[in-house]
């Protein structure tokens, strides 16, 4: 049942495991390093990476790539980036989520501002609350991912605003309703580590006027596309 940042959602089907990989990036991708390495130095290494492997990456449903760095039982590592300009949002334009581990991101570039809120069930008024749901792996792009309405409906209330500049930090607790918004003018670009996981469903804050059932798949890409726009 929603409530506070840290409120647990319902049990539901994990996926089966996904096979770990690891990106050769010439430094550790532990908490320790990266929360305190030179910003100059982490840029570098990740975008001579990039331009070396080109490697295959998915559009987020919000709009920016995702490329999977690291992958085992204990931490997912990820480097995002939103692109300059208006960025397509597939499935909902739906931005209100929780996660089912911990977040942590540094940003390597740009800025970004993260909210979190407060959400709780209503009944009646309020917002339709969606579970996320992927039938393989999340970062393939043939499979598919499906929002179901709950038939719950919520309101939501902002806790607090985050700006988060070049350098520094921000951190999401697992269930926690957030939403990160980067502005059009700026290319933004985040080393993030998701780890702790727990049970839990994911969550979305939906809207009205959509299906009950929602399935897309994300679109693949290469790190080309914008290469670019990285800075050091």
């Amino acid at each position: 049942m929603p409530g506070s940042p840290t409120c647990k959602a319902r049990r539901k089907k994990r996926p089966p495991p996904c096979r770990p990989m690891s990106a050769n990036l010439q430094f550790p991708l532990t908490l320790d390093y990266v929360r305190t390495a030179p910003i100059s130095a982490l840029s570098a290494a990740l975008t001579k990476w990039l331009a070396q492997t080109n490697p295959v990456c998915l559009l987020h449903p919000h709009g920016f790539y995702v490329v999977l760095l690291e992958r085992n039982e204990l931490e997912e590592w990820r480097f995002h980036f939103w692109p300059r300009g208006p960025r397509a949002v597939t499935g909902m334009p739906a931005f209100i989520h929780t996660h089912d581990r911990h977040v942590e991101s540094r940003v390597l570039q740009g800025q970004l501002t993260n909210t979190l809120s407060e959400v709780a069930e209503v009944p009646s008024g309020g917002r339709p609350l969606y579970e996320v749901g992927y039938d393989g792996d999340r970062h393939a792009s043939e499979t598919s991912n499906v929002l179901r309405h709950t038939g719950t409906r919520v309101s939501s209330a902002i806790l607090c605003h985050n700006t988060v500049q070049r350098g520094n930090t921000y951190h999401v607790e697992l269930h926690a309703y957030h939403e990160v918004t980067v502005p059009n003018h700026v290319a933004t670009s985040t080393l993030v580590c998701m780890h702790g996981r727990a049970p839990g469903a994911v969550m979305v804050v939906g809207l009205d006027g959509y299906p009950e059932t929602i399935a897309f798949k994300r679109t693949e890409r290469r790190a080309d596309d914008f290469l670019v726009q990285l800075s050091t």
